[in-house]
């Protein structure tokens, strides 16, 4: 039954190429197409704190956080994995409600990195991944609360540009950005075939280059 009505719930609700290019990827073909967003910090759009978390505990997760990280359902990530990413010098803030891990979203200050999509990163650039949210505690307005202050933990160290990617048909995802003042930059596409070929292209350079259509192999 907990089948059927994901079923239901992804047939009634996702963009009909999402439905095919789903499909696709049946036979070995993926088809990625995403957003490049650079996300301001505005301190005029300060979210307010959620009801019910007045006694939240919010700040970077170290080992013992990603313990709990791990054992999420239907989260992908192991915990070597993840201990892995803190061991490479990248970062997870996150919050907390009685010991319970609430939301979290992760940083990487060396490069931007999206499968074969990938630049260095500045002294005051950062690109900020794997935002989630615990399907519970959804709907509460605990994103952007936690969004704009791990902006502000990361204007303490300089990293004031910072960046991020939506997949093109999370619609939510989107919207979300855009209420924080985040821009697009790009909308690129990744395709890859049967696991072996890799391509990607930007279809549109929101920034009025000259060149829009940047395909890499």
């Amino acid at each position: 039954m907990v089948f059927l009505k994901k079923f239901r719930i992804k047939y009634k609700y996702s963009h009909p190429l999402r439905l095919f290019f789903d499909a696709l990827s049946k036979f070995g073909i993926r088809i990625s197409p995403y957003y490049i967003f650079q996300e301001i910090i505005n301190p005029q759009k300060a979210p307010a704190l959620p009801k019910g978390f007045e006694e939240y505990e919010m700040g970077f997760w170290g080992p013992l956080e990603i313990l709990s990280m791990a054992q999420i359902p239907g989260r992908r990530q192991s915990e070597k994995e993840l201990l892995d990413r803190l061991g490479d010098g990248q970062f997870c803030f996150g919050l907390k409600k009685n010991g319970e891990p609430v939301a979290f979203s992760w940083c990487n200050l060396k490069e931007f990195k999206y499968r074969w999509d990938r630049f260095p990163l500045k002294a005051d650039e950062a690109y900020i991944f794997d935002a989630y949210t615990c399907i519970d505690h959804r709907g509460n307005g605990i994103a952007p609360y936690l969004r704009y202050h791990f902006y502000r933990e990361l204007e303490k160290i300089g990293r004031t540009k910072l960046y991020s990617l939506s997949d093109l048909f999370n619609i939510p995802a989107v919207k979300f950005k855009q209420k924080l003042d985040a821009r697009k930059m790009k909308l690129n596409v990744y395709i890859e075939f049967f696991g072996k070929w890799n391509l990607y292209f930007t279809m549109k350079d929101y920034r009025g280059g000259k060149n829009p259509r940047d395909i890499r192999l």
